[in-house]
């Protein structure tokens, strides 16, 4: 039997409604109290303060911190926690210059606790943002595990219009595996059909898997923003490719030849009956980061890429269109519309 993210409790249509009902509730609250607001929907929402832009940032770790409890690697949800809150931030241009975390944990485990904050605090001194702060929620009978969660304040570092342009060039940057959305149909996927976490399948070592980080972006975005190298930047998370239709608007689209996805990726497709289609609308596919910049920025941006140390894959162009993304991935001979 096929398994998709509905069937493993993640409806995405139901999850865009509430996305509706929250931002109605944002717009009407700052309304009522004068405030000016800027990037509502987008990466980066902010708040206007005299000449200032401030963002704060607000994203967890998610059900991927179950299977990083019973694999002993807790220090990986202190580092993706900050990880999917600095890559958003950059995202609009903010640079991260202070965090702040939540840890929920269903009994008192200071063990288990350090191993979070050994990640947390790794990451932050990556993006170089001090952890000011933090509340740690001991909440028996309403969790059995870990919730990981953290804040990110960022200040405006770069000008990134977040809308890309009539015939600029899409690239993607290399993703370092699953990083931290979609792992409920991960654990759908595996409970479902190998009973284990630790399994070595084919050659194929799921635990190095699926507790594989988050990559920072962070820094390459702002660097390539400060150049002027970007028209946009998307953080590839939950929705999967679906993300860069915010680049998009009602006038463009993307056409796209995404590169042959990591081995993890096709695992899950074919043992879960996955369609291909609704892999990409979940994960990111082995891209992680999806840029637009003009054609002839295009050669500086891939060395920039590359001196950060990532891996970049020239994906397609922008085209007049509807807002929508086409996928023509060859390796499946399918052609996929979101």
């Amino acid at each position: 039997m096929s398994v998709n993210y509905a069937k493993a409790g993640v409806d995405l249509s139901k999850h865009r409604e509430m996305h509706k009902i929250a931002l109605k509730t944002i717009e009407e609250v700052a309304e009522k109290l004068g405030a000016k607001l800027g990037g509502i929907s987008g990466f980066a929402p902010h708040v206007l303060l005299g000449g200032s832009e401030l963002a704060l940032h607000v994203d967890g770790v998610g059900t991927k911190t179950i299977i990083l409890q019973k694999l002993g690697a807790l220090e990986v949800a202190g580092w993706d926690c900050i990880a999917m809150n600095v890559n958003d931030l950059a995202c609009g241009g903010f640079k991260t210059i202070a965090i702040s975390d939540y840890i929920a944990i269903g009994e008192s485990n200071p063990i288990l606790f350090e191993q979070v904050m050994k990640g947390l605090a790794k990451a932050a001194l990556y993006v170089k943002a001090p952890i000011i702060s933090g509340e740690t929620a001991i909440l028996p009978g309403l969790l059995n595990g870990v919730d990981v969660v953290c804040f990110a304040i960022g200040v405006k570092h770069a000008q990134i219009p977040g809308v890309a342009g009539e015939g600029d060039v899409v690239v993607g940057v290399e993703s370092w595996g699953l990083h931290a959305n979609g792992f409920s149909l991960v654990r759908k996927i595996i409970e479902e059909k190998i009973g284990r976490y630790d399994a070595v399948i084919d050659g194929l070592d799921l635990a190095r898997e699926l507790t594989k980080p988050t990559a920072i972006y962070h820094d390459l975005v702002l660097e390539a923003g400060k150049r002027g190298l970007i028209s946009s930047a998307t953080h590839v998370t939950g929705g999967g490719w679906s993300k860069a239709k915010r680049a998009l608007g009602e006038n463009l689209d993307m056409v796209l030849k995404p590169p042959r996805p990591p081995r993890i990726f096709e695992f899950l497709s074919s043992i879960g009956g996955v369609s291909i289609d609704e892999m990409y609308r979940v994960f990111n596919m082995g891209i992680g980061l999806i840029l637009t910049t003009r054609p002839e920025n295009l050669e500086h941006l891939v060395q920039l890429i590359h001196q950060m140390g990532f891996n970049p894959h020239v994906l397609g162009r922008v085209v007049p269109g509807s807002g929508l993304i086409h996928l023509e991935v060859e390796e499946y001979g399918v052609k996929i519309q979101i």
